[in-house]
């Protein structure tokens, strides 16, 4: 019996190997980079080469197809508090809010201390 791996560089002249060949190397990378698992499958289908073929055949076909399942990348979420309605908001619906002022121009207060010398 001839190698898989040797049946395998024959199909289709080889085509299907080399295809095979850089989808694997394709996946590699994107596992390298995303450190998420990817998958490749290769799927051989032999069938008579003669329709209605019946009992003894001397003559195949054998078809090669392959999947690609990249790693997917992690999608991003974002959170939300719900009302009492079920409305989504961005914020607490049973806080209060904290009005906030810029204050990087106004002087700062005086605390009425005294610095303290350290020496």
């Amino acid at each position: 019996m001839k190698a898989f791996s040797l049946q395998l560089q024959e199909l289709n002249d080889g085509s299907t190997h080399a295809s095979l060949t850089g989808a694997f190397a394709e996946l590699l990378r994107a596992v390298q980079h995303s450190g998420k698992a990817g998958a490749l499958t290769v799927k051989l289908k032999v069938a008579p080469a003669t329709k209605g073929a019946t009992g003894y055949v001397d003559k195949v076909t054998i078809t090669a197809e392959q999947k690609l399942d990249m790693p997917k990348a992690e999608q991003p979420t974002d959170f939300y508090f719900l009302t009492d309605d079920g409305e989504t908001s961005r914020n607490h619906p049973r806080q209060h809010s904290l009005e906030l002022r810029d204050v990087s121009s106004t002087p700062p207060l005086s605390t009425g201390l005294k610095e303290v010398n350290a020496s």
